[in-house]
């Protein structure tokens, strides 16, 4: 009872988190069809202006979603570079995700990579095959592997911490938090509902110093309102145990683009730990080849996506 009414008073938080998205610099193509959209313009990129819970406290940064279609080779988790090696490849929607935010004097950076399969004629909706994250502080690295192999996830982990150290661990192919981007961009009406079992996110795990393992949670999807493509879906995940609530805003229409989310956890430390709210809101948007912008000439672009530093 007393977890329900936390996760009442969060979810009642969180439902503010929604902004004026009349004032994102939106410039994505209007295509309706999945094969335009991600085959015909190159890489979607979003900033997101961040505030990052952390130490007791909420910290400012910015985080970045990069999707790109991609060749992936499933047997051995890598993309395909080589005209030989593609026809043994399938496509793969790519989720690079940036966060970069302070903690006083020292900064952290923080990337993980989704590779998850795009359905086609021959292979129906399967699984993330692919999660890398890694985090860098001060205080050292620290990475984080999965790798689908059948019914299971291969996890290697390596960290400068004691409390972690190098291991290699297997878990059930339960469902996937870091999967959900991934899943919302290519088909939302697959994401899991109800009572669930769920591998939390590998940013969240990592700065928790959390084991890998699947926990008990319990997962929504609601509609809120009107929005910039005629409408805005929620998606919640709740883990009791973790007292950790996650909650992503996306376009209910296609291209089913995130626009805010907010994940709410204790923050801190012993007796001093509080439930603090982390909260990023889209501010820019663009379409590009991005892999061809890196002359020094193309820095000027980075003004489009707000990064400025």
């Amino acid at each position: 009872m007393k977890f329900k009414l936390k996760r009442i008073i969060l979810l009642t938080t969180l439902s503010i988190v929604l902004l004026d998205y009349n004032s994102v610099a939106f410039s994505l193509p209007e295509e309706k069809n999945f094969h335009s959209y991600w085959y015909n313009y190159g890489a979607e990129i979003t900033r997101f202006e961040l505030e990052q819970s952390r130490y007791g406290e909420v910290h400012p940064g910015h985080a970045i979603l990069i999707f790109v279609t991609e060749p992936f080779l499933p047997d051995i988790h890598v993309k395909s570079d080589y005209e030989s090696s593609r026809k043994k490849s399938i496509p793969v929607l790519k989720l690079n995700f940036i966060k970069r935010f302070n903690t006083g004097i020292y900064d952290y950076s923080m990337m993980k990579s989704v590779f998850t399969p795009i359905p086609t004629e021959r292979q129906p909706f399967s699984k993330t095959l692919k999660v890398s994250t890694t985090r860098q502080d001060w205080c050292g690295h620290v990475y984080l592997q999965y790798n689908l192999e059948g019914d299971h996830y291969n996890v290697k982990q390596y960290s400068y911490f004691e409390k972690e150290g190098d291991k290699t661990v297997t878990i059930p192919s339960v469902h996937l938090e870091d999967e959900i981007w991934t899943r919302i961009r290519i088909a939302p009406e697959t994401l899991p509902l109800g009572e669930i079992k769920m591998i939390p996110g590998s940013f969240f795990t990592t700065l928790r110093m959390i084991e890998p393992g699947a926990e008990d949670a319990f997962a929504e999807l609601t509609n809120m309102r009107e929005g910039d493509r005629d409408g805005i879906s929620r998606y919640t995940v709740t883990y009791p145990s973790l007292q950790r609530t996650l909650s992503i805003n996306f376009n209910r229409n296609f291209p089913y683009d995130i626009l805010s989310w907010s994940e709410a956890y204790p923050s801190g430390s012993g007796k001093s730990a509080k439930v603090l709210t982390t909260i990023a809101r889209r501010t820019h948007a663009v379409m590009t080849d991005y892999w061809d912008k890196n002359s020094v000439k193309d820095l000027e672009l980075r003004k489009e996506l707000g990064l400025t530093k």
